[in-house]
């Protein structure tokens, strides 16, 4: 097991009940490492100080990221009394998880999550009738997947900006920088910093994502930027249009709400998470 100092720092939540007055809590964050896939994923949970088992989120980030953008949204859930989840995908090529980058696809990272969320069911202070899975960018294309193939143990999903786009891009051959003959993939390439197999296109393109994910019949919250250039609207759009119970929120925000965006998505979130059911609406 990975084993760092815990770190208690004190902050606001609200109790996870719409309504409940705010009050003053100590949130400890714990270093965690799971094996995966022949890997060392590495991770981080923080968690409210509270009697009796938590309800929990997981949150996956996107690509050529790590926990380093993802904390802020773990932050907005252990604020609000959730414990939270936030983990570095093993061959990401970014963050603590080990494993070469070249070996990674959405697949291979919904293999990850699948295995972070059977070791988050197994913890004591963990309510496992209550689990959302929240994914941001690739982050949330491989929660939609795992949450429709394990869907009698997640509560809800959340997206933020997710990237339905991924499949089309691996088929047109042109993913984020990269570009390549889709009938030729290269044995390797690189899109941003990341150098890729052949596998994450392959993989990717076999994907009709529409079709596997809006399966999930349980409440869903898609938060997608208006200003978005990496990943149109549409996509988001589309997929809300297929989930049973989904609520679509489109703010003035560019992807990853590096600039505008964040503000509105968090005050989304919250009502999510403390409306009944779970619908947002």
């Amino acid at each position: 097991m990975f084993e760092l100092p815990k770190i208690k720092v004190t902050v606001q939540f609200r109790a996870p009940s719409a309504g409940h007055p705010a009050e003053t809590a100590p949130i400890e964050k714990i270093p965690f490492e799971i094996d995966s896939q022949g890997c060392k994923l590495r991770g981080s949970i923080l968690r409210p100080q509270r009697a009796g088992r938590l309800p929990t989120v997981i949150v996956s980030h996107g690509f050529a990221s790590c926990t380093r953008d993802t904390k802020k949204y773990a932050r907005v859930f252990a604020d609000e009394g959730f414990a939270a989840f936030c983990f570095d995908f093993c061959m990401s090529g970014s963050g603590k998880s080990t494993g070469s980058s070249l070996g990674m696809s959405v697949l291979t990272e919904k293999t990850d999550l699948l295995n972070v969320l059977d070791y988050v069911k197994g913890l004591d202070f963990v309510d496992p009738a209550h689990i959302t899975l929240a994914g941001c960018s690739q982050g949330g294309l491989v929660s939609a997947l795992a949450a429709v193939e394990r869907e009698s143990e997640v509560e809800r999903l959340g997206l933020y900006y997710p990237a339905l786009c991924i499949p089309d891009d691996a088929r047109r051959g042109h993913m984020i920088n990269a570009k390549f003959d889709p009938d030729h993939v290269p044995e390797q390439f690189r899109a941003l910093f990341v150098r890729l197999g052949a596998k994450y296109a392959l993989d990717a393109r076999e994907l009709d994502p529409f079709r596997e994910i809006c399966g999930f019949s349980k409440p869903v919250l898609i938060v997608h930027g208006t200003k978005d250039k990496l990943v149109d609207i549409r996509y988001s759009r589309r997929a809300c249009e297929g989930y049973p119970d989904c609520r679509l929120v489109e703010v003035k925000g560019d992807h990853g709400f590096i600039f505008s965006g964040f503000g509105a998505g968090k005050k989304a979130t919250i009502e999510f998470l403390h409306t009944s059911g779970g619908s947002g609406q």
